[in-house]
């Protein structure tokens, strides 16, 4: 069933909800209390068969000031506005606002529709007409049809269909292959069937019994049964306004602005970039900093506004900004969104989003605008490369849907041919990210060789801590891999140093180090402790600490031993296994020579380390 959306937009009690009757026969209407007020307070919902063989879903939207949350809710994924002016009071208020958020929802293609022209006399009609289209002229909508119509005894409908069915043939799915995404505009609980939400889906499809996740929570659920204008199917696409029984969640837990989408397909965010144009007729300059409403499809909350360089911005400009969120939202690039005032309460601007993830900080202003001018401007390329850039070993296809790009698999490839990225496994990094991390690290090991001239280098643990990486420990096992790649980075054992640094030994602490080398060596299989070999002295002790880094170990607290005596000592443990069958404290204490103290201190270490167990009174190899 291929769909389009059409939303009203206009005024409260211009004749939205007696037009869509008109068009399809249902009376969205449905509330008791909008039925005694004759004004529409929710979103409705109507459809029809186009001849062009689509069928059209209506939303019809509140025209009532009050209730504009509503219609910004369901003006998200209209494909068709039609914006409804009475001929009996022309453009009001709504009627401009209306217009305003078209503009900013980036919505194509209007027809607007002058109603109730059996109420008034042809001179007056004539007058509102003209009025309209001298309106019209200066907004978004100069090119819309301008209809006449009497709802109720039909005058000017077909010519609505005539025109609705064109536009209709014209419009494409191109997100039909983009992982699904539903924004929910309604909730409710239907009995024997549980959690029922409805939306317009944006993207992708969804299918019976697909797994998805609400957001920003995140929240698993499956899909028990899905319906298209009032029909039950198996299978919806984008485009479709769609209603989702959904197991696995109570109707608490989702709530009109919750999205609907693919696991691990969205980020919840509370940080937008976005391209911001402030209404020509706003009463005021947005100032920075200002708390504002945001309406991002049918999410609502309450957010501030920052300006690159700048404090305020004046009605009628336009500027790349970044939007912090009070609560989190989900967002993709290009998504569309509308600011309201909070005082006066007012729509002042709106645009697209141009990236749904953005840094809260870390550049300077002119910084932060290059950057958002590459992600709104520059080529396929270049944006899938800032993109790259800003998402450090970001999953490759996590970072090909942010950026919004089709085709992102020849992309990457153009990148990865000229050096601009390096893959590991499925994750994007960008050689100048890792260029300024090994910056980093060079200056910090540099610093560390200074202050611990006798140390080897600097573990690992303390590297990642100093240089403040907050990726996994795979990552940094991938950017230790690839900086130590560059031959600028070296490693022994656990310590990672400045190529070309070596320990200095200066001749007093060099005849310390001897001293404890030949010590150590002497002890045998009989140690030492680093009390025996250090005692308090500052310069035994500076002079043991590097030795446990090259050539000591500790095998049990503060017993000191040669590395190379352990080794051979697990050889020796392997052989008794091997020859014995298993290992014995009083045959490996005879094989090394040494006390039962100090054999049962070594084997509990082999233990440890997995290279042993212990079954009974003897030991095995693992």
């Amino acid at each position: 069933m291929d769909s389009i959306v059409i939303g009203t937009a206009g005024h409260i009690d211009h004749g939205k909800t007696t037009l869509v009757k008109a068009l399809t026969g249902f009376d969205t209407d449905t509330l008791a209390e909008e039925k005694r007020r004759g004004i529409t307070i929710n979103l409705g919902f109507a459809y029809c068969k186009l001849p062009c063989g689509k069928t059209a879903g209506f939303v019809d939207v509140p025209g009532h000031e009050r209730f504009i949350k509503n219609m910004l809710a369901g003006a998200g994924g209209i494909d068709i506005a039609m914006v409804v002016i009475a001929a009996s009071e022309g453009i009001m208020p709504q009627t401009r606002e209306h217009i305003h958020i078209l503009q900013y929802l980036g919505i194509q293609q209007a027809i607007v529709v002058i109603t109730k022209i059996g109420m008034v006399e042809d001179d007056f009609r004539e007058l509102v007409v003209e009025d309209t289209k001298e309106y019209l002229a200066t907004t978004s909508l100069k090119h819309a049809p301008v209809v006449q119509v009497d709802s109720i005894t039909g005058q000017g409908i077909p010519e609505i269909l005539a025109l609705l069915n064109g536009m209709a043939a014209g419009v494409r799915r191109e997100a039909v292959t983009r992982p699904s995404r539903l924004p929910v505009d309604r909730v409710f609980s239907i009995k024997g069937f549980g959690t029922v939400v409805t939306g317009t889906l944006h993207e992708g499809s969804i299918n019976l019994n697909d797994e998805l996740a609400i957001y920003p929570e995140g929240l698993p659920v499956k899909v028990r049964g899905i319906q298209i204008h009032e029909q039950t199917v198996t299978t919806a696409r984008a485009g479709q306004r769609t209603a989702l029984n959904l197991g696995g969640v109570s109707v608490e837990e989702v709530r009109r602005g919750c999205v609907i989408a693919m696991q691990g397909s969205v980020q919840a965010t509370c940080v937008l970039d976005v391209h911001l144009s402030v209404a020509a007729d706003a009463s005021k300059p947005v100032k920075r900093l200002e708390q504002h409403k945001l309406y991002l499809g049918a999410t609502e909350v309450l957010a501030k506004v920052i300006f690159m360089g700048r404090k305020e911005i004046y009605p009628g400009e336009e500027c790349y900004a970044k939007i912090l969120t009070e609560s989190p939202v989900i967002a993709r690039k290009s998504d569309r969104f509308v600011l309201r005032s909070l005082s006066p309460v007012q729509t002042i601007g709106g645009g697209r989003i141009i990236d749904p993830a953005a840094k809260r900080s870390g550049y300077t202003d002119e910084q932060a605008l290059n950057i958002m001018k590459i992600k709104d401007q520059g080529t396929p390329q270049q944006v899938l490369e800032v993109f790259s850039w800003e998402n450090l070993f970001g999953d490759k296809e996590a970072v090909a849907a942010v950026s919004n790009i089709e085709d992102t698999d020849k992309y990457f490839e153009l990148l990865l041919q000229s050096g601009r990225i390096v893959l590991f496994e499925n994750r994007v990094a960008h050689v100048e990210a890792l260029q300024a991390l090994l910056e980093q690290t060079l200056n910090i090991l540099e610093a560390y060789h200074i202050q611990y001239p006798l140390r080897a280098g600097m573990t690992k643990a303390e590297l990642q801590a100093r240089l403040e990486f907050a990726g996994r420990p795979r990552e940094f096992e991938w950017l230790q891999s690839w900086m130590k790649g560059t031959g600028q980075i070296g490693q022994s054992g656990l310590m990672l140093y400045k190529t070309g640094f070596v320990p200095v030994f200066s001749k007093k602490m060099g005849s310390i180090r001897d001293e404890m080398l030949a010590a150590v060596q002497q002890a045998g299989y009989s140690p030492l402790t680093d009390y025996e070999l250090a005692g308090n002295d500052k310069d035994r002790l500076a002079v043991l600490e590097a030795l446990m880094q090259t050539d000591f170990m500790a095998v049990d607290g503060h017993v000191i031993l040669l590395r190379e005596l352990y080794a051979q000592a697990k050889e020796t443990a392997a052989g008794l296994a091997c020859t014995e069958g298993a290992i014995r404290l009083s045959d490996f204490r005879d094989s090394l020579a040494t006390s039962r103290k100090y054999a049962l201190l070594l084997l509990e270490k082999m233990d440890r380390e997995k290279f042993t167990t212990r079954r009974g009174e003897e030991r095995v190899l693992l």
